[in-house]
């Protein structure tokens, strides 16, 4: 596993790009991003905010075969570069018509947060043609030594992606059904 720098941007935005851009069912991603011929450079644009995200407020990790990342998140604070990041992803991604739904569902997802310290396991990916080869299980293994005795905190929409985090030690403490997609919330006291 190698810990991301800013030299490896590319590569991070292009795993992820690759592993979310034909995932079309409901899910926080399409949810988030304005429907219209420009899938490809919105998607890039959110990539880009959570990869920016990630660097400043956690940890992002790539599978040593740069086929795999994952984006943690520790704390985020305040600055004038988060707005200004938020505010380049709202006219990149959102779209103005969309901030307000976008909004209600960064409240709703604050609102089942834990309520003590914690990792966010924010966003995973691998290259589609790697998919279900054990990637993303190395990788979260790796991740998760490294934050010995932290809770991690993980939210999903798919199904498969429940039994993938069960295997991995997670449990569902919450689950929702308020946007147009259900969310499944998921933490885990690591002891590895």
């Amino acid at each position: 596993m190698i810990k991301a720098t800013k030299q490896e941007k590319d590569i991070v935005l292009e795993i992820l790009h690759s592993a979310f851009f034909n995932v079309l069912i409901p899910n926080s991603i399409n949810f988030t991003i304005k429907k219209d011929c420009k899938r490809h450079e919105r998607l890039m644009a959110l990539m880009d905010y959570q990869f920016k995200m990630s660097m400043k407020y956690g940890e992002v990790f790539i599978s040593n075969d740069k086929d795999g990342c994952v984006l943690y998140i520790d704390k985020i604070y305040s600055s004038l570069q988060k707005i200004s990041w938020e505010i380049e992803l709202l006219f990149k991604c959102i779209g103005i018509e969309n901030t307000f739904k976008t909004l209600k569902r960064e409240n709703l997802l604050k609102r089942y947060h834990p309520k003590e310290p914690f990792k966010h396991l924010w966003l995973m990916g691998v290259r589609p043609k790697f998919q279900g080869k054990g990637i993303g299980s190395k990788l979260i293994n790796e991740t998760l030594k490294r934050y010995k005795g932290d809770l991690i905190y993980v939210e999903t929409t798919i199904p498969q992606n429940i039994k993938f985090y069960k295997n991995l030690g997670f449990t569902i403490f919450h689950e929702t059904h308020e946007l147009n997609y259900p969310l499944y919330f998921l933490k885990l006291r690591n002891q590895i």
